[in-house]
């Protein structure tokens, strides 16, 4: 819910004094209750109150909020009231004590007043604002400060930005915020810590009652494709007003607080040294041309429309030619062959063209396998390493349905003469949870253990492809063998276990600290990942995530839609920024 911070009335700090004309009947305290509902609920009550804030002007949800005159000594109760009346907001001025009779009601969770009487009974100055921090210990420290004017002395941090300019949200924590199966193996110690880390959470609310907001006004009153609020960042000097709604409770903004850029944009990866193998993987989010289908556009997954399809490919090729890889794993690449009209071949021909040499080609399987709208793509330099197998795919088991079928390729060090072997692979989604019962029978339901749909689906292909890759597919037997890519699953998850009981070798930095890759409803974890043979795992020198999109606002990627037509030039730069909601992981080796 958005609320226009230009229209609250926020009045400079001082004292109150009580005017002897105004007549308090029930204190807003009693009317509040302990409680997470008013102990005064449907009944019609008198009390008064000094405006603080006017919220929802010309909206269906106008109204006003009072805080008493006289506070009473429990903090258990709130000393804030709604008043949602649209007559009142037309009205009201800052200051004005205000005596409302009115009956008692809960809208969306916040006690308020409707079907009100008020008159004036004096003028007052605002109160100070309540200091509050996080992580609160219980919710119920949020209902005794509901509809109170607030500042966090803390700096706090952005974890969540998804809805920033659709809605003018922001979450903010006092600290970044993990998936729960990212840090604990699924159970008891997971979900203990996902609910320690929803009190240490308040959604920030920019105050505008509109949807898509032009312009954005958070960081710092115009955000735009180069002045960018990411995850990581730090907000300080917050003030505002505790509301709550039926998506919980939220700060709505009293001024524009000060953005940090303590999670600065890394405008490269690591560099690369002239000696060594990179490897990456990269989930493009459904690159798709459209060019075999009868219609190109809109595309299945992808672009809408032609412009669409260009700001999309220019982000791509930025992300791409500054990897400085020599083998990509590709994820999410329309399944529309491998002709020249093709979106894999389309991608590497722009690659080239913007490097100004023919570096990249791509692996083309001996038989492509999968009828899935997406499938998974190799690319690698030719200066650097050349095919050395067969390249192949498989179908077997879970890979005929949901994950989508693996591709393998071995590939020849030219420096070294080295052999290795790259597997990329897209494991089943934890979305669209099965709804038939032999699915559900197989234990592809949500347990609610952290691992959501499908989990064993996921276990079930990592299994499957672990036995494949013993056989050696490609038909060069190497030692060194790598799998990479989105396995829809978190770090602690059965499918990374599997893996790794199989073992293979689960790579990351030497510091794990901040490895992630990928951001979902305020939450840090990785989805992509690479794990090794025990051969290939000794010859890293360097692991890393490029972390140029989980961390960006999704609305500075290449849609048009929800955009006004100067926004969709401001919101937009060709550059990596945003180029997918994945980042990449580079791998570095030495043989």
């Amino acid at each position: 819910m958005n609320l226009s911070i230009f229209t609250l009335l926020v009045l400079a700090a001082g004292s109150f004094g009580v005017s002897a004309t105004c007549q308090t009947e029930t204190p807003i305290a009693a009317i509040q209750g302990e409680g997470q509902q008013s102990p005064l609920l449907h009944k019609t009550v008198s009390t008064s109150g000094v405006v603080t804030a006017v919220l929802y002007p010309g909206s269906k949800a106008a109204g006003v909020l009072i805080q008493s005159l006289l506070p009473d000594t429990n903090p258990k109760t709130s000393e804030a009231l709604f008043i949602a009346d649209k007559k009142l907001v037309q009205q009201a001025k800052a200051g004005q004590q205000l005596e409302i009779t009115g009956k008692v009601v809960e809208l969306n969770g916040m006690t308020a007043l409707v079907d009100v009487k008020t008159s004036v009974c004096g003028q007052q100055e605002a109160p100070k604002p309540v200091v509050a921090t996080l992580p609160v210990k219980s919710r119920q420290d949020w209902e005794a400060l509901e509809g109170q004017y607030l500042s966090f002395p803390q700096p706090l941090i952005v974890n969540d930005t998804y809805p920033l300019a659709r809605y003018g949200e922001i979450l903010l924590a006092d600290k970044r915020l993990w998936i729960a199966t990212e840090l604990h193996r699924p159970g008891k110690a997971a979900k203990e810590l996902e609910q320690q880390q929803h009190l240490s959470q308040l959604w920030l609310d920019d105050g505008i009652f509109e949807q898509n907001p032009d312009p954005v006004i958070f960081p710092d009153g115009n955000l735009s494709a180069t002045n960018t609020v990411r995850i990581g960042d730090t907000v300080q000097n917050l003030q505002g007003y505790l509301i709550e709604t039926q998506q919980g409770y939220r700060l709505v903004a009293a001024q524009l607080p000060d953005f940090v850029a303590t999670n600065a944009r890394p405008a490269a990866p690591k560099t690369k040294a002239a000696d060594h193998i990179r490897v990456a993987s990269f989930n493009v989010l459904n690159f798709f041309t459209g060019e075999t289908a009868a219609s190109p556009f809109p595309t299945r997954r992808g672009a809408t429309n032609a412009i669409e399809l260009q700001r999309q490919q220019a982000k791509m090729i930025a992300a791409l030619s500054g990897m400085d890889a020599d083998v990509i794993g590709l994820l999410e690449v329309e399944n529309n062959g491998f002709d020249e009209r093709s979106a894999l071949a389309t991608l590497v021909r722009e690659l080239n063209k913007a490097l100004g040499e023919q570096r990249y080609a791509f692996v083309q399987p001996q038989k492509a396998l999968g009828d899935d709208a997406i499938k998974v793509a190799l690319i690698y330099n030719q200066l650097k390493v050349t095919e050395a197998g067969k390249a192949v795919m498989t179908a077997e088991g879970p890979f005929a349905y949901g994950s989508r079928a693996p591709l393998t390729q071995t590939f020849k060090a030219k420096s070294t003469e080295g052999l290795f072997t790259v597997s990329v692979n897209h494991f089943k989604s934890k979305g669209s949870c099965p709804k038939d019962k032999a699915a559900v029978d197989k234990g592809n339901r949500d347990n609610k253990d952290g691992q959501s749909c499908w989990n064993q689906s996921r276990v079930e292909a990592a299994k499957t492809l672990s036995a494949w890759l013993q056989t050696q597919p490609t038909g060069v037997n190497t030692p060194h063998q790598l799998v990479i890519g989105d396995l829809n699953a978190y770090r602690q998850e059965d499918p990374i276990y599997a893996l790794e009981q199989a073992g293979w070798v689960h790579l990351a930095p030497k510091d794990e600290a901040g490895h992630y890759s990928y951001v979902f409803r305020g939450r840090t974890g990785s989805l992509d990942h690479a794990l090794a043979s025990n051969t290939m795992a000794k010859q890293l020198t360097l692991f890393q995530h490029w972390a140029i999109n989980a961390d960006e606002p999704a609305i500075l990627d290449y849609n048009t839609e929800f955009k006004s037509q100067a926004q969709q030039k401001t919101l937009y730069a060709p550059d990596p920024f945003r180029s997918s909601d994945h980042d990449p992981v580079l791998i570095d080796f030495k043989f």
